[in-house]
C-alpha cells in the first residue's frame, strides 16, 4: 500500500512562523522553546480517524492527550510537549528526515513483508475484544496460555521468540478476522509502524534504501 506520512522538521522558536508553515503543508514540526523545552505540533487530528498519523505520534512519545493552539502562529494546529526521556526519539525522526525536501513523503509499504508491529509488541484486550473473541467461538483467546494478566489488564502472550503467538511464519495474522482493536486500528506508516520496522528489520523510513 501506498502511505503519505508527514515529514518531520526542526524550528526553534524565532522561526515558528515558518515551522506553522511547514506543519500547514502537512508536515509535523519540532519546535524548541529553549534547549530544555521542546513542542511537537501537527495539524489537529480528526478524532474520528483512528488511523491520523499526528495522533499516532503522540501515541509513540507515550502521550495520551495533546493541546489545540488557539492564537499565535499554531493557532489551531495541534501540539503535545515533548516528554524529557523523548528527546532522542524525536531529534532521530528529524535526522531520519533530513534528507527529504517536502512536508510529505510517499513510501510503500508491504504488510505481509513485515510483520514488524506483530513482533515484541503489547496488546492489551479490552472488553470489546475479549467479545469479539467470545463471537468468533474463540473465548479461550482472552485466556491462558494465550493471554495473560498484566499490570491489571489482559495482553496477549508473546512466544519466546517474542512474537505475537498467532503470528504465522508467512506474516498472516491467524485472528485476523476478529483481532483486538488495538492491532486493526494500527495504521501503516505511522511512527509506531516505522520504529517496529526499524527495530525488527532494520528499515530506516520503512522501506529498505
Amino acid at each position: 500500500m501506498r502511505v503519505t506520512r508527514p515529514v518531520v522538521r526542526n524550528y526553534t522558536w524565532p522561526y515558528r512562523r515558518q515551522a506553522a508553515a511547514w506543519v500547514h503543508a502537512g508536515g509535523h514540526a519540532l519546535v524548541w522553546r529553549e534547549p530544555r523545552r521542546a513542542r511537537l505540533v501537527f495539524q489537529r487530528p480528526n478524532d474520528r480517524d483512528e488511523f491520523d498519523l499526528g495522533w499516532w505520534s503522540v501515541l509513540d512519545l507515550g502521550r495520551s492527550d495533546y493541546r489545540v493552539a488557539r492564537s499565535g502562529a499554531f493557532a489551531g494546529m495541534g501540539y503535545v510537549r515533548v516528554p524529557h526521556d523523548c528527546y532522542s526519539i524525536v531529534r532521530d525522526r528529524v535526522v531520519r528526515d533530513s534528507v527529504h525536501e517536502e512536508p510529505t513523503r510517499q513510501i510503500d509499504l508491504d504488510c505481509l513483508a513485515c510483520g514488524a508491529c506483530c513482533r515484541d509488541n503489547r496488546v492489551e484486550l479490552a472488553d470489546e475484544d475479549i467479545a469479539r473473541f467470545e463471537d468468533a467461538g474463540r473465548g479461550e483467546l482472552a485466556k491462558p496460555p494465550y493471554a495473560r494478566r498484566d499490570d491489571g489488564r489482559m495482553v496477549l502472550v508473546l512466544r519466546k521468540d517474542k512474537n505475537c503467538s498467532h503470528l504465522g511464519s508467512d506474516n498472516r495474522c491467524g485472528v485476523y478476522a476478529f483481532r483486538p482493536d488495538a492491532c486493526r486500528t494500527f495504521p501503516p506508516g505511522s511512527e509506531c509502524c516505522l520504529s517496529s520496522r526499524e527495530e525488527e528489520m532494520g528499515l530506516v523510513d520503512g522501506v529498505r534504501s
